[in-house]
């Protein structure tokens, strides 16, 4: 099934190594991102605010600063930010970072980044928690319902296609597709919502990025030079 640039994939291999190297959930960036690469960057999805109607990025340093925060590695949002908007005071961010999602802004710098440092840009993978509603494909398969008067010949019934196989990680489990690196850019989710890819890597394995569903922050693991 093509799901624009992308394929969605029956056959599960190629994330086998993800499930050897991957922590327990919840533990520390291994629970992210596979273990092995020569070091891992924390990348913050910026909050935004409304100026002249136009939605402008704020970063978590400016939002920090209003509020007294130290910005550091670790920080958490609700720290950083206050439990309410208005907390960091007017005009500074009016809606928080994209969960679970990496911004379609930061999806373009992080594939003009990390291109240079993979011989195999042309074949990606990329996985999508299945938990998402709205996907643009259906994964469950399809079953076509029958209306109208009852007929004495009926036509022979079309049959679904199987459900779209998933790999497990701790807590989680995925979809599997693959593209160019430029799937990065192709929205999984109907609109007029945006949904990204959550993990993706090239079939080098050179670097891997991973978005987790309940973080507002993304983690690419890699070499020093790329990081």
């Amino acid at each position: 099934m093509q799901i624009g640039a992308l394929e969605l994939q029956q056959d599960l291999s190629p994330a086998a190594w993800i499930i050897e190297r991957i922590h327990d959930f919840a533990v520390d960036v291994g629970s992210v991102v596979p273990v092995g690469f020569e070091t891992y960057v924390r990348i913050f999805h910026p909050a935004t605010r409304i100026d002249d109607g136009a939605k402008v990025p704020v970063r978590w340093a400016k939002i920090a600063a209003a509020n007294g925060r130290t910005v550091h590695p670790e920080m958490q949002w609700p720290n950083v930010a206050g439990v309410w908007p208005n907390a960091s005071g007017p005009g500074v961010w009016r809606h928080e970072p994209e969960e679970g999602c990496v911004p379609p802004s930061h999806a373009a710098i992080l594939e003009e980044l990390l291109a240079p440092h993979t011989s195999t840009p042309d074949l990606v993978w990329f996985a999508v928690w299945c938990g998402f509603g709205g996907l643009r494909f259906h994964p469950f398969g399809t079953t076509r319902l029958a209306a109208g008067r009852p007929r004495r010949f009926r036509k022979r019934q079309r049959i679904p296609p199987p459900p779209s196989p998933k790999f497990k990680l701790p807590a989680r489990e995925y979809f599997l597709l693959s593209g160019p690196l430029a799937g990065v850019h192709e929205n999984l989710c109907l609109r007029p919502f945006w949904q990204s890819a959550n993990l993706w890597w090239p079939e080098d394995r050179a670097w891997f990025v991973a978005t987790e569903i309940d973080f507002m922050s993304t983690y690419v693991g890699g070499s020093e030079g790329l990081i």
